[in-house]
């Protein structure tokens, strides 16, 4: 499966802004209020991560979790500001966020070690792949792959896999200490590697059961079959922080049901087809681990980075519907906000639900956490049966 996420960096150029600039009106310093969450439930924080200094990073719609990581004898670390991303599979952590927690490691052939080199839309993560226990909120999973970012174990990432983008396994590329993919299936799927000390040799693709992993499959209890991630409206010129809740299992209990849903089948590959001026573009999906929503827009104005730039806010209607040959057929008709970029008050918010950019007339549109303000976003997982069918499977409300 691919790994989905996309990140763009906020220039920290717009930092000196005038204070009075908004992106369409209304105040964003109303104090958000942070929500009580159940058992089976992560609070999701968006706000400037405390360990980036904004002159480097804004760390603008970045959704971040705590996670509680545990080798095999139940030693543990908790590790704040992981990314939450609908659009990959598995926990990925920075070494130097786990604290001196010694984990296990995972072997390859003849021994060696084995590694991972995850591709994503903005580049690549290379790290050591070693079991754990992990605790999403009071809900826990036993001897599950993850993947340790820059585990001193490891030699210098291999050419094939250096050369597949940046290397954005860091605290300012990431924009928080890993990333915790909980999309619409288990294993990753990415490029694995048998390591010794000083070289790797590129691996036929692991079992399922050797692979990173989305960790919702593999709860100790019946919140297994998806998530739903439930995320405040917030002011038209943005927010300061907010705050929004990811809940285990999708229509499992009382505080994840899907009443009022719309179901959209997704293909094998997770995707949607989304409607925008007119335009279908197969191929496409919601991620929450994208900070921008990425799609072209004919006659929205640019600036030089792609980032769209109009003379007002533009409210955009749009269908998302499910795939060509996704059963079965359904469809829901939605909003893309997008507000100029060169006005947005990077200074004092970092919420914002109309920050989009382009992309080529041939790409898919990606709804990135922009889409998800105001809105309740089900992820059913591949197999996995719900209330409304079975995964893959996106349902709005």
């Amino acid at each position: 499966m691919r790994a989905l996420r996309a990140m763009r960096l906020v220039a920290a150029a717009w930092l000196g802004l005038a204070l009075g600039a908004c992106g369409g009106g209304g105040s964003g310093t109303t104090t958000p209020v942070v929500p009580a969450v159940a058992a089976n439930q992560l609070l999701v924080t968006i706000e400037q991560n405390p360990a980036i200094a904004p002159s480097a990073n804004v760390t603008a719609n970045i959704p971040y979790v705590t996670v509680t990581v545990c080798n095999l004898s139940n030693q543990c670390a908790t590790v704040d500001h992981v990314v939450l991303d609908t659009g990959s599979y598995g926990l990925r952590v920075l070494q130097g966020a786990l604290g001196g927690l010694s984990l296990p490691v995972d072997t390859a052939t003849g021994g060696t070690q084995l590694a991972e080199c995850a591709h994503f839309l903005d580049g690549h993560i290379w790290g050591a792949v070693s079991h754990a226990n992990l605790r999403l909120a009071g809900e826990t999973t036993s001897s599950l792959p993850i993947q340790v970012i820059g585990a001193s174990t490891l030699p210098a990432a291999p050419a094939d896999c250096a050369s597949a983008g940046s290397d954005v396994g860091s605290l300012q590329a990431l924009g928080g200490n890993g990333l915790l993919g909980v999309g619409q299936f288990i294993a990753d799927g990415q490029v694995y590697y048998g390591c010794t000390a000083s070289s790797c040799t590129r691996l036929s693709l692991p079992p399922a059961s050797a692979q990173v992993s989305n960790p919702v499959p593999f709860v100790n209890s019946a919140d297994n079959n998806g998530i739903v991630l439930q995320m405040p409206a917030i002011p038209a010129s943005g927010a300061a922080a907010t705050y929004g809740v990811l809940s285990l299992g999708a229509g499992t209990q009382a505080d994840n049901a899907l009443s009022g849903y719309t179901a959209l089948a997704a293909d094998s590959g997770g995707d949607i087809t989304v409607t925008v001026q007119g335009v279908a573009y197969p191929g496409s999906f919601l991620d929450s681990g994208s900070n921008f929503s990425f799609a072209y827009l004919s006659g929205v104005a640019t600036d030089a980075n792609g980032n769209y730039t109009p003379a007002s806010l533009l409210n955009l209607p749009i269908t998302l519907s499910t795939s060509s040959g996704a059963t079965p057929p359904g469809a829901l008709n939605a909003q893309m906000y997008v507000g100029d970029y060169s006005s947005m008050d990077f200074s004092r918010y970092v919420a914002f639900n109309d920050l989009a950019a382009q992309v080529p007339s041939t790409s898919p549109v990606d709804l990135g956490l922009p889409f998800f303000y105001g809105r309740s976003v089900a992820y059913v997982i591949q197999g996995m049966s719900s209330p409304l069918g079975y995964g893959p499977l996106y349902a709005l409300r």
